[in-house]
């Protein structure tokens, strides 16, 4: 140091004394920390072994240092050596050395508060960096503080550091892989999981999970520079221009949104307009660490014909390039949910979406987004033919719902871990009826309104297998994977289905997992399937011929229907992340249901008499009508045996199938012959609505009421 003055400080009621330096080289800025004892810092340091260094010089008395780093973005990067990784495992744990990295928020501060022996304490405040880099041709001025341990000026320092740490670092560097490596006695698999964490791999996930996940963190950083961007044109393929929305202060404009393009015009925002092209944006890939021969290496592939660049350690890929991969091979777009923010995010293809409004919805807008909802629902009391058409349209809107509260599935499984079975609280979705039932046209209607129109078909159930539906659990999105016309035997085959949570899934993990619908000609697969799933029927038949009376005109009011653009989604996810209902973990299609009563009430709209107050399938049951029907055609008589109901039927052995089949698995139901021995009578009873039938009887005495007295 070429220059220095010196100042006593008599205000701070303690000794102390002020120095302004300018310091040239880091010898001698780190002679500062000659006979440390302890370290408090704020600081860039490019490297943790750096931080070793201080630790190890000859003659250091360093015993513990607590850093903050605001300027590495992936601090793990910078070890490349397992020596190195352990030895700063070994202090994390010894709780010597504890590095704490930044937030979101780059920090531009340099604080050290550096404790000496004897009480000695000397604070420092500037430019300088904890970093060799920083030292290569370059000169920082600091304002140096000597004062001693526990004085006004040394508590008054150690509040501005603790108030960095408080606001601006929410991770500990090395907490993660302590916490593995002390699970474990092996040594070699300690040096494995060191190696691997050094390749920056997580060892919990897959190499496909891991994969997707990297890249998923990735896309999160692209969510949130993309505050919101809309399309200068109601046809956002139409869009060459990119436009973003700007806040202005209210009182210069009213208040309003306006939007500017890249030559600098502006107007008003097109309405129903929420997106445009995310312009040049990339996404890289680390590979190194990875299996030379094993999914890397066919996702190379394919995205090298999308424009990727693969490199030796790295594949950069257009975001573009890596969403259209996804759909291309698993049927699904990428979704995700930023609980911070508040947001749903889906990227397909080169445009982004924000799916969550940003504030409250008019009642207007709420009445119409309603409206277009049950357009479509009474298309059933307008064109189909059904025999129970309340039935069916609580059917259809109870899977609208469903779908409405499926991209949240993972925060609920958060709450649900460790309490109870996965796979039993969130349900699949099985919507099932004959071919001419509209489901094709109910699954673009739902995907529609989830994606802000964008996504209009799901996956073919020819290419549905094990391993499909294994991989859902790798490509980290919480879009639902809709499969249409699925075969129950194909279903009943996919015992990846049976644990398809609870095998896996983990809320440490960075992957999340889609809910699973699907839409059948067949009515209702194997008991283990019904027990994870929300079983729905549409019980209806469209015109689906051309000669078919009404065809036309059917399609022609049912495509003006899906048409409309519906915010509804938008709505139903800001309440649901804004209120954190998913925290209370007392439901799930519940909330959604709850959100809708609210909507109806806040709109001023009369909730339709066939809107699925409980769930539908409850009060609406298949089942149970179909028992009913079977008893007052007299094609079964009931007899009670002890514990047991013996139910026998006047029917062929081989139609009894579907009748067991619609009995809940809690009352235990067994075929035999011409007979289905029920072994929870009571549980039947109440099923049935005995109550109610006999309400029926002339005098309340009638055959049923005894039977379950």
């Amino acid at each position: 140091m070429d220059w220095a003055t010196t100042i006593n400080l008599g205000g701070f009621g303690d000794a102390a004394e002020m120095e302004w330096q300018t310091v040239k080289s880091w010898e001698s800025f780190t002679d500062f920390f000659e006979g440390a004892i302890h370290v408090d810092a704020v600081t860039y340091c490019e490297s943790p072994e750096l931080l070793l260094d201080l630790f190890e010089k000859e003659e250091a008395k360093l015993e513990t240092m607590d850093v903050l780093v605001g300027n590495r973005e992936e601090y793990q990067s910078s070890v490349d050596d397992a020596t190195i990784a352990r030895q700063l495992e070994r202090h994390y744990r010894e709780d010597s050395l504890i590095v704490r990295l930044k937030n979101r928020k780059v920090v531009h501060s340099k604080l050290y508060r550096i404790v000496k022996p004897d009480e000695e304490v000397v604070l420092i405040a500037g430019s300088a960096n904890l970093s060799y880099n920083s030292w290569k041709n370059q000169t920082n001025s600091v304002v140096v503080f000597n004062t001693s341990v526990g004085s006004q000026l040394d508590e008054r320092f150690l509040e501005w550091i603790e108030d960095h740490r408080d606001s601006y670092a929410n991770e500990i560097f090395m907490e993660n892989l302590a916490e593995e490596l002390e699970q474990l006695d092996d040594e070699e698999e300690k040096e494995r999981r060191i190696e691997l964490w050094i390749d920056n791999r997580d060892t919990q996930l897959s190499e496909q999970g891991e994969i997707h996940s990297s890249i998923g963190e990735e896309l999160d950083d692209l969510g949130d520079k993309v505050d919101k961007v809309v399309g200068v044109s109601d046809d956002v393929d139409e869009a060459d221009e990119v436009v973003t929305v700007e806040h202005v202060e209210a009182g210069e404009t009213d208040g309003e949104e306006t939007v500017s393009g890249e030559d600098g015009s502006s107007g008003e925002t097109p309405e129903g307009v929420t997106a445009a092209k995310t312009p040049e944006y990339s996404i890289t890939l680390p590979t190194q660490g990875f299996e030379t021969d094993g999914y890397l290496d066919q996702m190379e592939t394919d995205l090298k014909r999308r424009g990727a660049d693969v490199g030796t350690d790295a594949i950069t890929t257009p975001v573009e390039g890596y969403t259209n991969y996804l759909e291309t091979r698993y049927d699904v777009p990428k979704m995700w949910v930023d609980t911070e923010a508040g947001r749903v995010h889906l990227q397909h293809g080169e445009h982004h979406r924000i799916l969550t409004a940003e504030e409250e919805a008019d009642p207007e807008v709420l009445n119409a987004a309603l409206a277009n909802i049950e357009e479509y629902v009474e298309t059933v009391d307008k064109w189909g033919e059904t025999n129970n058409p309340q039935a069916v349209m609580a059917h259809m809107y109870e899977a609208i719902l469903y779908g409405l509260w499926a991209p949240f599935v993972n925060l609920y499984a958060r709450q649900f871990y460790g309490d109870v079975t996965l796979d039993n609280a969130l349900q699949y979705l099985y919507v099932f009826g004959e071919s001419d039932a509209g489901k094709d046209k109910f699954t673009e209607f739902l995907l529609r309104l989830i994606s802000d129109d964008f996504v209009r078909g799901g996956a073919d159930a020819d290419n549905v297998g094990k391993n499909q539906i294994r991989s859902l659990r790798n490509i980290d999105t919480v879009f639902p994977y809709v499969v249409s016309d699925i075969s129950k035997q194909k279903i009943e085959r996919v015992d990846t289905l049976r644990n398809f949570w609870q095998d896996s899934w983990n809320p440490g993990d960075e992957v999340s997992y889609p809910s699973i619908i699907f839409t059948s000609n067949d009515s209702r697969p194997n008991d283990w399937f019904r027990n994870r799933s929300k079983m729905l029927h549409f019980d209806v038949a469209f015109p689906s011929n051309p000669e078919d009376e009404g065809f036309y005109k059917a399609q022609e009011d049912l495509n003006e229907i899906l048409d409309e653009q519906n915010p509804i989604f938008s709505y139903v996810s800001r309440r649901i992340l804004e209120e954190e209902m998913y925290l209370d973990a007392g439901g799930t299609v519940e909330d959604v249901r709850r959100v809708f009563r609210e909507f109806y009430d806040r709109a001023g709209r009369k909730e339709p008499d066939y809107f699925p107050v409980e769930p539908a399938n409850r009060k609406y049951n298949i089942g149970k009508r179909k028992w009913r029907q079977a008893s007052k055609r007299g094609d079964v008589s009931f007899e009670r045996r002890e514990d047991h109901l013996i139910a026998e039927f006047d029917l062929e052995p081989h139609e009894l199938y579907s009748y067991r089949k619609t009995l809940p698995t809690k009352m235990r139901p067994e075929k035999s012959g011409r007979n289905i021995i029920v072994k929870n009578p009571e549980d039947f009873g109440e099923w049935l609505d005995i109550d109610e039938l006999t309400k029926r009887e002339e005098s309340g005495t009638g055959f049923l009421s005894r039977l379950f007295r």
